[in-house]
């Protein structure tokens, strides 16, 4: 077991205690059987107050903490249980609100990706925490990952060259005649978005992690299905899309490719290919999500190949001791329990969160630039998306919002 880290106990509370929520708690169980003793949860929070109960009680016989319940975040800043930071798994549109209002009451936060459910409710976030002089960290799980270590790895420190192109292709097939129950994430309000900025959110991060900034897009997003849901005695259509195709142009010259559907019938595939002038990565396992799993295979232009595995030995022989330590602490590997653990390490001794409030928004305007560029049918920068000069596609939420 690696050598307990130094630092002062933050006090947390799980805000939102539903599907993502059960990950995270999943991480901070991790986190104590390594022994990393510098946190405790003081506080669970859910309108479905059986649910913060639950995890609760959890919690109770894991660790062996008292942890109060609330049904609003309101009732915990007035509650009078210290709380250091919050960590927020609630719909995407939540997310700015309950940031805002954590951080007004004078704590830090994490927040599930998309930072916020447009441009405007990401920014708010950011310049409510500058204001308070607080930590507002985006928990990004997939960057931190040792698949994505490893291929930033590769690109930027020469192994496979300066990175010219990329493709990302996913196909399958969904019948819109399967009518599931309503969902949050397809109420424009609260989701916000299909999956560009949903699971899509991942990539986008990723992308940018491993190849810099992007200039522009060009994308079609498309409804090819109408995709009706229940909900109690009625019937509503989804608001999300089920199909895009968008070009990117990287700041560096970079090119990439990301296609998407779910209405393609017949069998599905997943394509990943990642060119630099020395070789590639390629992925064509439909169970590896691009931005979830980095798998696949090396190959350089001489004719060497390394599967994954080996590339990740390659990679982790580059690493001192105390480099490997920060990036996987306690030998830890997974994204979600290393979000967490940035977020305690921060707070305990008081450095920047690896991805705060600003870089979950930069991630954020080029989820939207394609949706804005589906909209309009023409290229957009991304830096007109950040700016707010484009929001067409943004517009009717921010109203409900009250953002604008």
């Amino acid at each position: 077991m690696a050598a307990k880290k130094k630092g002062k106990v933050i006090n947390l509370a799980m805000v939102g205690c539903g599907g993502m929520a059960g990950a995270h708690l999943n991480g901070y169980e991790e986190l104590l059987s390594k022994g990393e003793t510098r946190f405790r949860i003081v506080a669970c929070v859910d309108e479905a107050l059986e649910r913060a109960q639950h995890f609760a009680d959890r919690l109770r016989a894991n660790a062996g903490w008292d942890v109060a319940t609330f049904a609003t975040l309101e009732q915990l800043l007035n509650s009078g249980v210290r709380v250091d930071g919050i960590d927020i798994c609630s719909p995407h549109g939540l997310h700015h609100v309950l940031a805002c209002e954590a951080l007004d009451g004078g704590v830090n936060v994490l927040c599930e990706k998309p930072i916020g459910v447009t441009v405007r409710a990401s920014k708010k976030i950011a310049q409510t925490a500058k204001r308070r002089g607080l930590v507002a960290a985006t928990a990004e799980q997939c960057r931190r990952a040792i698949g994505q270590r490893t291929i930033h790895w590769a690109f930027n420190d020469g192994l496979l060259g300066e990175p010219k192109m990329w493709w990302a292709i996913r196909a399958g097939w969904q019948d819109p005649q399967n009518v599931p129950n309503w969902h949050w994430r397809i109420d424009r309000k609260l989701g916000g978005c299909g999956m560009v900025m949903d699971s899509g959110a991942h990539w986008v991060d990723t992308m940018r992690y491993w190849f810099g900034e992007i200039d522009s897009v060009y994308a079609r997003v498309e409804h090819m299905y109408k995709r009706p849901h229940k909900k109690g005695n009625k019937v509503v259509d989804s608001a999300q899309e089920d199909f895009w195709t968008s070009i990117f142009n990287f700041k560096s010259g970079l090119v990439g490719t990301w296609s998407w559907t779910i209405s393609a019938p017949g069998k599905g595939f997943t394509q990943l290919t990642m060119s630099g002038t020395k070789g590639s990565i390629i992925d064509s396992d439909i169970f590896h999500p691009a931005a979830f799993q980095a798998a696949g295979e090396c190959q350089l232009l001489d004719g060497t190949t390394f599967n994954m595995p080996k590339l990740q030995t390659l990679y982790l022989d580059t690493l001192s001791s105390r480099r490997r330590e920060q990036l996987f602490p306690y030998g830890i590997t997974g994204g979600v329990t290393l979000e967490l653990w940035d977020f305690i390490d921060a707070l305990s001794k008081g450095r920047p969160v690896e991805i705060d409030v600003e870089e979950g928004l930069r991630s954020k305007a080029v989820s939207e630039a394609v949706y804005e560029s589906g909209k309009s049918g023409q290229v957009v920068k991304v830096a007109d998306v950040l700016k707010g000069k484009v929001d067409a596609y943004q517009r009717d939420v921010d109203k409900a919002w009250k953002l604008l």
